[in-house]
């Protein structure tokens, strides 16, 4: 048993607790409270003391693409430094690039990832895994989440393939934190045959789903005619352009389900989407990248559809860190949401979308003890301390990382 005490504890669903504190034994948390009370409850524990510092759930980056961690290196090697503006562009240059690449750079690039999410404050991913032969990389970190299976194309049996090898690994779990996902890529890389293969593949295996979906207008322009910029991505891949493009997301059904960007959302999909139980994810730096609409955040939280974040890959953010993502989406919505609101997406939202809500994104008993600590932002007060943490948070990265109760850092000096 432990008590992991700071000036602040911020559960999320509840109050904001001054000399905060958490009770802990077998890597999940029995109380959470004042450090007085937990004290006088449990005399003789010892206790870790972070000082000024503030304990709150980890963040959740409920989409990414950590093998691509390493792409800027990738890109320059191969003589692309830069990244295009345009959408369609972009695509063509990520394949191009990631054909420069062997298997062993791209393992090596998803274990950066996994472990410069950790250091950012990230306990849990939504990771789209394309390459499977990677998939003994995450049995080397401790982080949470769920790996979504990307499944892509408008061949049934090129798609029939692809599942069978999906199958395969299946059969073992990727790491003791993380499930097992299914992505059906996007509207645009498939058609309604393909992605009615991926849904039943899914349904058969109880797999939630992750789609892009309404990610930029040329997506839109594509769906609707058939025809536009992204007819280039499909002479470049040697594919027939589809006569039936995928009209409307799958369902969740019972196993989950997210909508990955929803730039493009219209109002009148809205409330099909939350009557099909499907969460959304933002990711607006990613979106900001290319010149995109926002989401139609407001409309979204009037229908009561679930929202996350995400940092979308290193081929189109800066950054792996929520913390950012969070000071980004503060400033893009500007006036949308209240602070309170985005942290709580950023965290607790996070932990819904990915099936996490029994076990973090909380500080409450019963829960893993999985937290963070971060400094207090300079001048903090407890009336402006979470509007402080989304302006401010990721400028300096947490102290600690705990996942069920255990240090998740990366190096030794800060693991206690």
């Amino acid at each position: 048993m432990k008590v992991f005490r700071a000036r602040y504890l911020l559960p999320i669903d509840a109050p904001l607790v001054d000399d905060g504190a958490l009770l802990v034994a077998g890597g999940r948390i029995l109380a959470a409270g004042s450090h007085h009370d937990l004290a006088a409850a449990h005399p003789g524990v010892a206790v870790v003391d972070f000082g000024d510092a503030v304990i709150l759930p980890p963040m959740v980056n409920a989409h990414t693409h950590l093998e691509l961690t390493n792409f800027p290196q990738w890109a320059q090697m191969a003589g692309e430094a830069l990244v295009p503006d345009d959408f369609v562009d972009w695509i063509l240059q990520l394949v191009r690039v990631r054909r420069t690449v062997g298997s062993e750079a791209v393992r090596a690039s998803l274990f950066e990832g996994l472990w410069d999410s950790l250091a950012a404050g990230t306990g849990a991913v939504g990771d789209i895994l394309t390459t499977l032969a990677a998939t003994s990389v995450y049995a080397q970190s401790p982080m949470q989440g769920r790996i979504f299976c990307e499944v892509l194309g408008v061949e049934a049996s090129s798609v029939e393939a692809r599942l069978a090898e999906v199958a395969r690994c299946l059969a073992h779990s990727p790491a003791p934190g993380l499930s097992w996902g299914l992505s059906p890529h996007a509207p645009y890389t498939l058609n309604r045959e393909t992605l009615g293969q991926a849904r039943a593949f899914a349904g058969e295996h109880c797999l939630a789903l992750a789609m892009h979906w309404a990610e930029t207008a040329e997506e839109v322009e594509f769906l609707a005619t058939a025809s536009g910029p992204l007819e280039r991505l499909y002479a470049a891949a040697g594919w027939k352009l589809p006569a039936n493009p995928p009209t409307s997301p799958p369902a969740s059904g019972d196993c989950g389900g997210l909508l990955i960007h929803a730039a493009h959302l219209k109002e009148a999909e809205i409330d099909d989407i939350a009557r099909a139980g499907l969460g959304v994810v933002l990711c607006p730096r990613s979106n900001s990248r290319f010149g995109e609409a926002r989401a139609p955040l407001k409309a979204l939280r009037r229908a009561g559809v679930p929202l996350a974040l995400g940092t979308d890959s290193r081929a189109s953010s800066p950054s792996l860190s929520i913390w950012a993502e969070l000071a980004f989406a503060r400033a893009w919505f500007a006036g949308d949401l209240d602070p309170v609101s985005w942290l709580a997406i950023a965290t607790t939202g996070g932990a819904a979308a990915l099936g996490l809500s029994g076990r973090m994104g909380r500080l409450a008993s019963g829960l893993e003890a999985s937290f963070q600590v971060i400094g207090v932002p300079d001048g903090a007060t407890p009336a402006t301390l979470v509007e402080a943490l989304c302006a401010e948070g990721h400028r300096a990265p947490p102290q600690a990382l705990f996942l069920n109760g255990e240090c998740a850092c990366r190096g030794p000096a800060c693991c206690l």
